[in-house]
């Protein structure tokens, strides 16, 4: 309720009244973030659970439990529960930005705790499973603070610094010498104390709003990496959210379809990149592979254009769609438009050839147990095969393939047969890339460095009875 100053006032108090979720038990709010998350997706329901997961969470729980002391675990809703501080499962505040998620994710997290405390018989509790009590708040409460976050925390630990001052303490005194309990009494010094922040109140629930005035604040002023960014636009909302604002975020810049096929790349258990690439939050490893490096691979598959090798001057992935792509059997449409539109989109078929074609690179070439050795999965610092490089010279020789062979991928069984064609049955070694290149003191992103590399795997693929090359190193 908003409280003028004056009559007509434009100035004035903003009095938000809500309940005092402090009362209320662990297990009704994750019920009603459950019932939130169903209000914004229709969707979401017991059908798209998965089920393993549930059963996880109850495996793990039921390991806590009995790795405690029995007597205790009989009675989990006395002092043992109270005491129990979760899993390894991380705090719920980073749920919705984490790596692996999605909002079905984060629904069947939830409903997964839900289940743990139920079989426990558990109502209350501060944390389950690393889902806070005050972490669901958040999500809650009627204010959702959109940006600004580490702003207020240092206000607001100011204040009670300096309410911890030799002044601060003496002005609580006072304070309780004239009639109120200690407790109140900070509080009350604190809020004289805090600094007082100019906000900018969004009168709008929708959470497509928030992340739509969130990245384009944050685009004014030191734009944040495309990492971040897309994992925050691709990550955040539901497919029917994102359409909401989807032409308004692509008005103001941002490659939101790129952004939404790089994200689920960096997701999805069935991609060879899984967890390998960095997102932007905080804890990415230095050796991991740059979201903008998978984004140029990604645009290759999906644009079908960028397919030029080091060595050489024709763009191969746009001479195959060209001459052959009208005769795919991968898509649906009547006119070449149609047929690009149904390819490109962000879970287009491009998306099924991209996964088939690492994971075969990788099972083929690579080592995704040992990432530390020259053919490592998963680290760029050692790799002779997981870098920028290489990975790019693979995608475009495959497009020079199948546009010299005149393959128009008929159907997912002749783009199979292709990579097998492409490998030359079995001829090409798998031990290409298992070997020391002598690399010492070389950048692999020189051009002479590149041309190299493109020339060496272009023209051994194509006889692989000849030797392996010798040279990596201008």
């Amino acid at each position: 309720m908003f409280e003028a100053l004056e009559p007509d006032s434009p100035f004035g108090e903003l009095k938000i009244t809500y309940e005092d979720y402090s009362k209320v038990s662990m297990l009704k709010l994750l019920k009603r973030l459950v019932v939130r998350l169903e209000e914004r997706v229709d969707s979401l329901n017991d059908s798209v659970v998965d089920q393993a997961r549930v059963t996880r969470l109850l495996e793990l729980e039921s390991q806590r439990v009995d790795s405690e002391n029995a007597d205790e675990s009989e009675d989990l809703n006395g002092d043992a529960a109270s005491e129990y501080n979760g899993g390894d499962e991380g705090d719920a505040a980073t749920v919705l930005l984490a790596e692996e998620t999605r909002i079905v994710e984060f629904y069947t997290e939830l409903k997964g705790r839900i289940k743990v405390l139920e079989h426990l018989g558990i109502e209350d509790i501060d944390a389950v499973q690393g889902f806070t009590k005050s972490a669901l708040l958040g999500y809650l409460k009627p204010v959702v603070l959109v940006d600004g976050q580490h702003r207020l925390r240092g206000a607001v630990l100011s204040a009670r610094s300096l309410a911890k001052t030799s002044q601060g303490k003496s002005n609580i005194l006072d304070a309780v010498e004239g009639g109120l309990d200690p407790a109140e009494a900070e509080r009350k010094v604190i809020r004289d104390l805090s600094r007082k922040l100019p906000v900018s109140l969004l009168m709008d629930e929708s959470p497509s709003e928030h992340v739509f005035q969130f990245v384009v604040v944050n685009q004014k002023a030191i734009p944040m990496g495309k990492a971040l960014l897309g994992t925050i636009v691709s990550t955040s909302l539901s497919r029917d959210e994102l359409q909401q604002v989807a032409k308004r975020l692509q008005g103001a810049g941002i490659e939101l379809e790129d952004s939404q096929a790089v994200a689920y790349l960096t997701r999805a258990e069935e991609s060879p990149f899984r967890n390998l690439v960095q997102t932007g939050m905080g804890g990415d490893r230095p050796d991991l592979l740059k979201w903008s490096v998978l984004q140029g691979l990604v645009s290759i598959f999906r644009k079908l254009q960028g397919g030029r090798p080091y060595h050489a001057k024709v763009d191969y992935a746009k001479a195959w769609r060209d001459s052959y792509f009208p005769e795919c059997g991968l898509v649906s449409g009547d006119s070449e438009s149609e047929r690009l539109e149904d390819w490109s989109r962000p879970d287009g078929p491009w998306r099924e050839v991209f996964i088939r074609f690492y994971s075969k690179i990788r099972d083929y070439f690579g080592d995704p147990g040992d990432v530390d050795t020259l053919n490592g999965w998963g680290s760029t610092s050692e790799s002779n095969l997981f870098n920028k490089i290489s990975l790019t010279i693979l995608a475009c020789d495959y497009f020079d393939f199948i546009y010299t062979k005149g393959e128009p991928l008929a159907s997912f069984e002749d783009f199979e047969a292709s990579l097998d064609k492409w490998l030359m049955g079995g001829r090409v070694n798998a031990s290409y890339f298992n070997r020391d290149w002598k690399l010492e003191g070389a950048k692999k992103d020189q051009l002479v460095v590149k041309h190299l590399w493109s020339q060496n795997w272009h023209e051994y693929r194509k006889v692989p009875s000849s030797a392996m090359p010798k040279k990596f190193k201008p």
